[in-house]
């Protein structure tokens, strides 16, 4: 009877923390960025606000409008902070270790770009006839919202230890399709890697698809919505928009490691993908809400996990810190074992 009881008092910690372990000997080349990121969570973020400072001051000396830029780095990043939210989601999905995450959002920063780019300046008159994409990949967010929801509320888990993808209908289905061309596990960042002269993809490869087909609806509705505010100044707000865009990407690992940290942050991902997943598909058919609304939502649904995690006793900063510091004694002791032989 104790052992049941301690075995359910321990049932909300059944998912281990992310070590940092695939960072380990990592084939891809994203590798550097990850570490980089692992190491300084903030890092990407600094970085971003540095080039937008930049920008917004090159920009004012051009003497081109410093407000369209504001307005239009504004608009996106209240239209896009939810969107990490569906990233977050598709990576669980695909139970893509969150070490390696960062640089896969960061791969797809050019083609995010290029998307932009044409429905800025060559597809302006006819973004509006590929809207109703926007409507699957609504669905698509309330379905996943209602998962998420429906696991957390039944306390449902899976052990990712091996971060095998073969729970992905995905994945699966692809399976069938490429054969042995495609594996089921991650071989860190990579998205391929040569076995017997064979190349040979893994479930990255899949993601950054996955990844990249929700951004091109994000990408019609933010334009949409940014064309509203601003059609004058069409480069300063491209500029800005891409600025914005790339930043709330910056912003993901923090996300990541929240909701590892606050475990009712679950309940929020599902309801603001709830949110999104209806928004999207009501934009199809005319009703938009306001930008900042969700934005707002967001805000404060995650406060209120964070603060459900805390007040039930589920939080796991400590046990993040007791981690860090074992991992620290276990690096400190092999490099003294090192040095003494």
């Amino acid at each position: 009877m104790a052992a049941d009881e301690e075995a359910g008092a321990k049932k909300p910690f059944g998912k281990k923390l992310s070590s940092g372990k695939l960072l380990v000997d990592d084939p891809g080349w994203l590798g550097p960025l990850n570490a980089l990121v692992w190491a300084s969570p903030n890092s990407m973020l600094y970085i971003m606000l540095v080039v937008g400072t930049i920008v917004w001051y090159i920009i004012k000396n051009s003497g081109r409008s410093t407000g369209s830029f504001l307005g239009a780095a504004l608009v996106e990043l209240l239209l896009s902070t939810d969107n990490i939210c569906l990233f977050h989601q598709i990576f669980e999905h695909f139970r893509v270790p969150r070490e390696v995450r960062p640089g896969l959002l960061f791969v797809g920063t050019p083609f995010m770009m290029l998307m932009r780019y044409l429905l800025f300046f060559a597809m302006k008159g006819i973004y509006e006839s590929i809207r109703p994409m926007m409507f699957a990949i609504g669905l698509f967010c309330a379905y996943q919202g209602g998962i998420v929801l429906w696991l957390t509320m039944t306390g449902q888990s899976e052990d990712e230890e091996d971060f095998d993808a073969e729970s992905s209908g995905v994945v699966m289905w692809f399976k069938k399709i490429m054969g042995d061309r495609l594996m089921t596990k991650y071989k860190g960042s990579a998205f391929w890697v040569v076995m017997d002269g064979v190349a040979k993809f893994t479930p990255m490869f899949l993601v950054l698809i996955a990844v990249e087909i929700t951004d091109v609806a994000f990408c019609v509705d933010g334009v949409s919505t940014i064309f509203m505010v601003d059609h004058e100044h069409i480069s300063t707000i491209f500029i800005g928009d891409i600025v914005a865009a790339v930043m709330v990407r910056a912003l993901y690992p923090q996300l990541a490691g929240t909701v590892e940290l606050f475990p009712d942050l679950n309940y929020a991902v599902a309801v603001v993908l709830l949110l999104v997943g209806g928004d999207m598909c009501a934009g199809v058919l005319g009703y938009d809400l306001p930008p900042g609304i969700l934005a707002l939502s967001m805000a404060v649904l995650f406060a209120l996990g964070m603060i459900s995690s805390v007040l039930r006793g589920v939080c796991r900063v400590a046990e993040a810190k007791k981690d860090e510091a074992t991992a620290n004694a276990e690096e400190h002791q092999q490099s003294y074992g090192a040095v003494g032989k």
